[in-house]
């Protein structure tokens, strides 16, 4: 029986999986079963997978005879396994040559089931480069020991939370599957990390955050198109699939195998609010701004309206705090963070109407009332004007946002 699964869940990775196979088999404790899982690759995949099991007895390959996702590759992949711990690596991504050794010493002296370490971030492209230094400390987290339920209200904290991928993890053996066999099979790409870290937070009696401990190779921009601009198509896959984590992150709650705690409510508010800050960063960060209203009516399909408007409301806050902040900006600034203030506000206004909409969602009112003052403060809203809101586009715009209102 092998001491560790490495479990790499594959798909069209023929460009990367023979770097990502390679790491693994040259580590230094060999100890390891290598489950790679060919989720129905239409290109070379599988022949790359054959190709490294001819050679290294300890690659366990597993074809699925359709494609299935992410969460069923992984799930198919870890129930597979034997070992006493799992780790999962994803396909174009690799291991420090001394990764697992470390692992299995910290984890022999520090018994628990979640090993969270840290990722050193390689940036392929210049959009990458400029986001490596960010991604780089989310996938570090700070150093210490969680256990039972604060396990699962921490990892959702907006601030002194960790992140909610699934690689840079391992996990005991027999609690990793035990967790996988709790996770739906219904085909889940792109939210499908944060769904199963639900699952396993949730689950989990204890977590140890291992303190200078880079041995995940990240490549961010590897193997997609990272920092490139989305269409209304790919925004709503991606929408949509942060709406159905949630909705599938509520079946498990109300199912039999969730553990009783009392606060269900405020967890899943939490992981609410964080897919909607999810999905609208990337609303804001990638849509053309031509695209933008039509890509807030997507948003608004899949996920609570409320939760929506909360981060609209953050992101007129911003614009709106950056207007009192400028001091020796050009006129054509200004006016521009102004039109952008008053553009999210009618947007928020307009999701404020929608049908189950939800008031009492504590992110929205916070993020409306400071939104709300700052927009006071710049003279953008109410009677007050200030030398900051040049009258015109103010009248301009707030007609807009009253025809928006239906006033």
């Amino acid at each position: 029986m092998p001491l560790v699964s490495v479990v790499i869940p594959a798909y069209c990775s023929s460009t990367y999986l023979d770097e990502c196979l390679t790491s693994i088999e040259g580590q230094s404790f060999s100890d390891v079963e290598i489950i790679v899982v060919d989720d129905a690759s239409p290109d070379d995949t599988s022949s790359v997978i054959r190709c490294h099991a001819g050679r290294d007895h300890r690659i366990e390959p597993l074809f699925l005879n359709e494609n299935r996702g992410t969460l069923a590759a992984r799930k198919a992949g870890v129930l597979a396994s034997a070992g006493d711990y799992v780790l999962l690596v994803d396909q174009d991504d690799e291991l420090d040559r001394d990764a697992i050794r470390k692992l299995v010493e910290y984890a022999v002296a520090h018994p628990a089931d979640i090993y969270h370490f840290s990722a050193k971030v390689l940036a392929t492209g210049d959009a990458a480069a400029g986001a490596r230094e960010g991604m780089e400390g989310f996938l570090t987290p700070p150093a210490r020991r969680i256990e039972g339920p604060d396990i699962l209200r921490t990892q959702l904290l907006e601030s002194g939370g960790f992140d909610w991928h699934v690689h840079h993890k391992m996990f005991g053996g027999d609690f990793a599957r035990r967790c996988y066999s709790l996770a739906s099979d219904e085909r889940l790409v792109l939210s499908d990390d944060i769904y199963m870290s639900f699952i396993l937070c949730s689950q989990a009696q204890s977590y140890e955050a291992i303190p200078n401990a880079p041995w995940y190779i990240y490549h961010l921009g590897r193997g997609e198109t990272y920092g490139k601009a989305l269409d209304l198509g790919s925004y709503g896959r991606l929408a949509s699939a942060d709406g159905r984590a949630l909705l599938l992150a509520r079946s498990y709650v109300e199912g039999p195998s969730a553990p009783e705690r009392d606060d269900w409510g405020e967890r899943l508010d939490s992981l609410r609010d964080r897919l909607a800050f999810h999905a609208m960063n990337e609303w804001m960060d990638s849509l053309p701004d031509s695209l933008k209203d039509e890509g807030c009516d997507i948003a608004l399909e899949y996920l609570p309206a409320d939760a929506v408007c909360g981060e609209l409301y953050r992101f007129v806050r911003d614009r709106a705090y950056a207007l009192l902040q400028q001091q020796a900006g050009s006129a054509k600034e200004a006016k521009a963070l102004e039109w952008d203030a008053l553009h999210f506000l009618a947007l928020a206004r307009k999701a404020e109407k929608a049908s189950e909409f939800d008031g009492s969602n504590g992110r929205y009112r916070e993020m409306r009332d400071i939104a709300l003052c700052h927009l006071r403060d710049c003279g953008l809203v109410g009677e007050r004007r200030t030398a900051c809101a040049p009258s015109g586009l103010v009248h301009r715009l707030t007609s807009v946002i009253r025809r928006a209102m239906g006033r």
